[in-house]
């Protein structure tokens, strides 16, 4: 990878990691202005439960790419005991090529739903925030984990990742 392809993913990295950040400060300070508003003065703060929502799915979606990275997705690996090597090598090389073409898939899906909800100027019930962003953000998000994936795919197809998918 040339120097500006790396400064890009890294600057990839940083923007996902610190969306997900916010995403996650917003939640703690929406609830604790939720809470402190109900239990002192009798008033929640209005809309608060959207606001979480939203921010739990960029939470979420944010840090799919930095997981898959950084190959922190969770691994079942009961098998591993009793299977040969070469068997599990190929179980970790198809599995991860299989998670890429359902990422792939949902981003796809998450775009075609985002497209929906453009047309339908679908909103939260409350505040009236609009859906298509959040949707589109994570069709992005979603898609941004496919290379990464991908790229495990073929390094334990080579066998440079040992035995864990």
């Amino acid at each position: 990878m040339s120097v500006s392809g790396a400064r890009v993913v890294l600057l990839a990295e940083r923007g996902a990691a610190s969306l997900a950040a916010l995403a996650l400060l917003v939640m703690g300070l929406v609830t604790v202005v939720d809470v402190t508003g109900r239990y002192a003065a009798n008033a929640p703060l209005p809309g608060s439960y959207e606001i979480v929502q939203l921010s739990l799915a960029v939470s979420v979606f944010a840090a799919l790419p930095l997981a898959t990275a950084r190959r922190e997705h969770v691994v079942v690996d009961v098998l591993d005991a009793v299977l040969p090597r070469a068997v599990l090598r190929v179980f970790a090389a198809a599995t991860l090529f299989l998670s890429a073409l359902v990422l792939a898939a949902l981003s796809w899906q998450l775009a075609l739903r985002g497209l929906r909800l453009a047309e339908d100027r679908a909103a939260t019930n409350l505040l009236r925030l609009p859906l298509a962003p959040l949707a589109w953000l994570m069709a992005v998000a979603t898609a941004a984990a496919v290379p990464a994936m991908l790229a495990w795919a073929l390094a334990a197809a080579r066998g440079a990742l040992g035995t864990r998918g």
